[in-house]
């Protein structure tokens, strides 16, 4: 039995929350899945194109260094849930980077991300930065 796709987006962020990149690309990505990243953690200037599961497991590893690994998503909406799509926006705090607001379509192939759009943008500098 397929999963919906809200439970397909529980067990992504279980790996999140677990730190658990190679697991999380592993289980919710196919081998030659692409994602078309926003964010500004990598050496080349966002917006970035990573593919294949070795590049996404770096590429996710840094992205998650460069929020120091706290992630707490505030909020969810926006959510569609088709068998070849499952899209949302959510916002979410890090310590580290502040908070954000971001978009992901993530187009499925087999049960996995086979391509990954995100969108993001900064709403917030963190608590100990100054404007």
């Amino acid at each position: 039995m397929a999963m919906t796709g809200k439970e397909f987006f529980d067990l992504h962020i279980k790996y999140i929350l677990a730190g658990d990149v190679v697991g999380m690309v592993e289980n919710t990505y196919t081998e030659d899945a692409t994602w078309y990243n926003p964010f500004p953690f990598l050496p080349e200037p966002a917006p970035n194109v990573i593919k294949g599961r070795v590049a996404l497991i770096d590429a996710m590893n840094k992205y998650f260094d460069y929020h120091k690994g706290s992630i707490n998503v505030t909020s969810l909406y926006n959510f569609l849930d088709t068998p070849d799509v499952i899209s949302f926006q959510s916002s979410f705090d890090s310590v580290q980077t502040g908070s954000w607001i971001v978009g992901n379509c993530w187009m499925m192939r087999d049960g996995k991300i086979h391509q990954h759009i995100g969108f993001a943008h900064r709403s917030a500098l963190p608590a100990n930065q100054s404007k």
